[in-house]
């Protein structure tokens, strides 16, 4: 965020996000791991994840709720102050964690360059093939492809979308926030919800109820309905992340639980990469319309497709 803030030049933007990128190759997974592995060094059973991943999501939207105010303030006194705010924070961050968060099941050996480096290569080799192999981690892999895939309309053409229904430009702001707020309530609803054995099928009935409910926002007329749609599928949508990180730690090794779990949450960005393409092509020859109506389809006809294949209930590999 530091770089970004700093650079004036395309080249100085792309070594930020190389930065960044980097940086989110060693979050991902690495949270939720040590989570779960610290709740089980403490004897938890592990039976409300979904409670427990509910409220990071919410506690989520409330930060970027806040953050998107505060960096609307500061970036109309200067485009380079959100990234400095922002950096700033998460630096803070880091100290505030190291100092709180500890593995108390954690055994530290004598470190070896070598040893871990062929360590590393053996666990990530392992927990591929672990996650081709196993049914529940690749049920994750392509729903959450499917879902990258789909909300990449939603997620690029919402400002345009509005915009063409008379919003104004001041407006979306309280748009954007009502988005924030309905993603917030829909995985408090979830974390309140006994989900122990019904995660798979939640996950799959919350994303056809957000395709319906997509393709309704774009045929019902009237901006008061439409906007209300449109929040409204948001909420499923909000359930996404704390159910599938429930149904995905309980059927996953310790050992590998970081690995597998960072693996699933960068390969389906493959099917976002296809999405942003597919939806802009869309879009440009059918119209943002249109790209919504395919958006809303592809969810329900993945869900559906998924739901159709194989043990949707079985643990094992």
């Amino acid at each position: 965020m530091f770089v970004y803030g700093s650079s004036h030049t395309f080249a100085g933007f792309v070594l930020a996000e190389i930065i960044a990128a980097v940086g989110s190759t060693f979050r991902s997974g690495a949270f939720q791991a040590w989570l779960v592995d610290s709740l089980k060094h403490f004897g938890h059973d592990g039976e409300d994840l979904n409670h427990i991943f509910g409220r990071e999501n919410l506690i989520r939207q409330i930060g970027g709720a806040v953050g998107a105010v505060a960096g609307s303030y500061l970036a109309a006194r200067n485009p380079a102050l959100p990234w400095f705010a922002g950096g700033t924070v998460m630096a803070l961050t880091t100290v505030f964690a190291f100092l709180i968060m500890k593995e108390e099941y954690f055994v530290r050996g004598v470190f070896s360059f070598k040893k871990g480096l062929h360590s590393m290569r053996n666990v990530a080799l392992s927990s591929i093939r672990y996650g081709m192999d196993h049914k529940a981690v690749r049920f994750i892999l392509i729903i959450t492809c499917i879902q990258i895939f789909s909300i990449q309309a939603l997620n690029m053409y919402w400002q345009v979308f509005f915009k063409n229904l008379k919003v104004s430009e001041e407006h979306l702001g309280f748009l954007y926030t009502g988005m924030m707020f309905a993603v917030a309530l829909g995985a408090f609803v979830i974390s309140k919800l006994k989900c122990k054995g019904r995660e798979k099928k939640m996950i799959i009935q919350s994303q056809v109820l957000a395709g319906g409910l997509v393709i309704a926002s774009t045929l019902i007329p009237g901006l008061p309905f439409i906007i209300i749609l449109f929040m409204m599928h948001e909420m499923p949508r909000g359930s996404w992340s704390p159910l599938i990180d429930s149904y995905l730690q309980k059927r996953i090794p310790s050992e590998e639980r970081a690995t597998i779990s960072s693996f699933c949450s960068i390969a389906p960005h493959i099917g976002g990469a296809i999405g942003l393409l597919f939806s802009g092509l869309i879009a440009q020859y059918f119209g943002v319309t249109a790209s919504w109506i395919v958006a809303g389809a592809s969810l329900i006809i993945g869900a559906l497709l998924v739901a159709r294949n194989g043990d949707h209930e079985s643990d094992s590999g």
